[in-house]
């Protein structure tokens, strides 16, 4: 069981009312027009403790307005994976923990600014394809529910982009469900359905192994990427309103499911294999084929997957010793991270992360990318982002390297909302930049 501290209360979250920095305008709610009518915003208060924005500020005037856009923005993670823990370690969301034990929880969703997130069912292959993993899906989904039902104050569950900034505005916390694993769906339309139903909405089609229906990027090629069933499933998806997660799943599977789909696709929680050579990335024809169906990309936080250290050739000798890109790379972490303890290579950084961001945006454009932390199920995170309190952070630094205030929107979570609600769209029947020949 992880550690709770004091139980959260909306009433006693610190907002930072009047702190005021000479030569500096108040730091907290303030009247604030943003410059397009088009932005994803929700005049949220800055949540940070007053003291920690005075330091910030006195350091550099551009954080005042960095906090200003970050805390008014509608901030959307596409992957964190607090459900596992709710059922295995009896992990209360509702109340604080330190970061050194888990990385998101209610409280600290309002000190980091951060309004909405996928929570990830997440079904471990060992599950199988039957009732078992089904069971262990609605498990997590029903632990979600009871906690979020408990705090209606505070958050509520979220089933689409609409609700998420019905609850952001109101001020509180929008909760998704996203599942983790399609062999939870038991190559099943009916538990697709059944799933949609209490709540899911996106399935990453594969986590580390493949299965009956669709090849991940850690297991032998099988099928060639989707099977025709695969096919099958991604259209039902389309037609029920659930995005296509492609996290996770290899090469041939992307491909398949961008040309299966009639709706915008999303990854997650996934960076640049440009930046860092590793399979659970993905390439730059990749990102471009992405925005060319209109979908997302949500970077992920994982050091192993955004650390610069680890160079071509680092990840040539992970692949040699696992036997090739082609083989089983269920033990890849543990391959690399052997490389980094032996060649003393330093960890990743907050900077390295946004390098993933901006180098999606060169390529993708930045109407394609979003945030994917990953929080909660990774074991190593950068430097300067140990939990979501740090979520503040990258606004900053994406505003240091000159992003305009429209376009940070549209990463923290404004992307995200698009592509959500042209899902929606393409399920309600409505014309969409996608074709329907479904």
């Amino acid at each position: 069981m992880r550690a709770a501290t004091v139980p959260f209360l909306p009433l006693l979250v610190v907002v930072v009312a009047a702190a005021t920095v000479r030569g500096a305008s108040p730091v907290g709610p303030v009247e604030y027009s943003p410059p397009s009518d088009t932005l994803e915003t929700d005049g949220g208060a800055i949540r940070m403790s007053p003291i920690r924005a005075r330091v910030l500020i006195r350091g550099d005037t551009l954080w005042e307005r960095a906090l200003r856009i970050h805390y008014d923005a509608i901030v959307v993670d596409g992957h964190v994976d607090v459900p596992s823990l709710m059922v295995d370690d009896a992990y209360d969301f509702r109340v604080r923990h330190p970061s050194h034990a888990a990385h998101v929880d209610l409280p600290r969703m309002y000190e980091g600014g951060l309004d909405a997130a996928f929570f990830s069912v997440y079904i471990a292959h060992h599950y199988g394809e039957g009732h078992r993993a089904v069971a262990r899906a609605l498990l997590q989904i029903e632990a979600v529910k009871r906690q979020v039902e408990a705090v209606p104050d505070s958050a509520e569950l979220a089933l689409t982009a609409d609700d998420v900034r019905r609850i952001a505005t109101s001020g509180r916390k929008a909760v998704l469900l996203g599942l983790e694993g399609g062999n939870a769906l038991a190559a099943s339309v009916d538990t697709l359905k059944a799933l949609y139903e209490a709540g899911i909405r996106y399935v990453t089609l594969t986590h580390v192994n493949n299965n009956s229906w669709a090849e991940s990027s850690q297991s032998p090629p099988r099928w060639g990427g989707l099977t025709d069933h695969g096919r099958a499933l991604v259209k039902h998806m389309n037609r029920l309103g659930v995005a296509v997660d492609l996290s996770h799943v290899s090469d041939a599977t992307f491909y398949d499911a961008l040309d299966a789909s009639n709706a915008p696709v999303l990854l997650s929680h996934s960076s640049a294999r440009a930046l860092v050579d590793n399979v659970r990335n993905v390439d730059d024809d990749m990102l471009r084929a992405l925005a060319d169906n209109g979908g997302l990309v949500m970077i992920n936080f994982f050091d192993a997957v955004v650390n610069p250290h680890l160079t071509e050739d680092v990840m040539a000798e992970a692949y040699e010793r696992l036997g090739g890109r082609r083989t089983s790379l269920n033990d890849m972490w543990s391959v690399i991270y052997d490389l980094i303890r032996e060649r003393e290579l330093p960890g990743a950084t907050l900077s390295d992360v946004v390098d993933h961001i901006e180098h999606a945006v060169d390529v993708a454009g930045v109407d394609h990318v979003g945030l994917g932390s990953d929080f909660d199920g990774i074991f190593d995170v950068p430097a300067g982002l140990q939990d979501v309190t740090r979520l503040p952070w990258i606004t900053y630094e994406l505003l240091r390297r000159g992003y305009s205030e429209e376009d940070i929107n549209k990463i923290l979570g404004g992307n995200v909302l698009r592509v959500m609600d042209e899902v929606e769209r393409v399920a309600s029947g409505e014309t969409s930049s996608r074709s329907s020949d479904q």
